[in-house]
């Protein structure tokens, strides 16, 4: 089995390289989706966040507090790695858990982070979303409703795309002309041959 990490910067379209994927029947694991329900299902994150944030890192029905805890992520880098080290490996732990349950030749992590969590080292191949980056402000402050400067801070925190593109195996250009689902299919040829020469 290919494991593929499907990555790239805010505004990019992985989303939508994702639901492509899936209609293909290729099974995808979001981690951004799944950290989220294991922070509410881990006994060991649930047991971090509370020994950081407090109590109130979960409301009195049990669900997250996602303003108590996006106010702790962002008042100090500290806090951030703090939250990373906690949910990371969480995280890996159920991806990997997760493959062991699947039966086909290829799955795909989409992950906006990739790289700077250490994610890659869990899959074979890397496949790059990627769009300029006026097109990326345009759509994510059209999705978000937020301020060109708060999606250009966000852009900022990110990998550059240069660092992206140097490490990534392949790469689909989602501008908004560009024949994705076509450059995705040949780039899955590639791939499924890739593991049939290994098989």
């Amino acid at each position: 089995m290919i494991k593929v990490g499907l990555t790239g910067g805010i505004g990019c379209g992985k989303s939508y390289v994702a639901d492509l994927l899936r209609r293909r029947h290729i099974p995808v694991y979001d981690t951004d989706k799944e950290a989220k329900r294991l922070m509410m299902e881990s006994a060991t994150i649930r047991r971090g966040l509370v020994d950081w944030v407090g109590e109130r890192a979960y409301m009195p029905d049990g669900t997250l507090n996602r303003e108590r805890i996006a106010s702790y992520l962002f008042a100090s880098p500290l806090h951030a790695e703090r939250i990373n080290r906690l949910v990371h490996p969480v995280v890996q732990d159920d991806f990997l858990q997760w493959v062991d349950k699947q039966d086909g030749p290829l799955v795909v992590m989409e992950c906006a982070i990739l790289y700077e969590s250490g994610f890659d080292r869990l899959v074979d191949e890397v496949l790059l979303v990627r769009a300029p980056e006026r097109v990326c402000l345009e759509r994510v402050m059209k999705r978000d409703g937020a301020s060109e400067a708060q999606v250009k801070a966000r852009m900022a925190a990110q990998m550059s795309d240069e660092e992206r593109c140097r490490r990534a195996h392949y790469i689909i250009n989602n501008d908004g002309g560009s024949d994705v689902e076509g450059a995705l299919r040949d780039i899955w040829v590639k791939i499924d041959r890739g593991r049939l020469r290994e098989d």
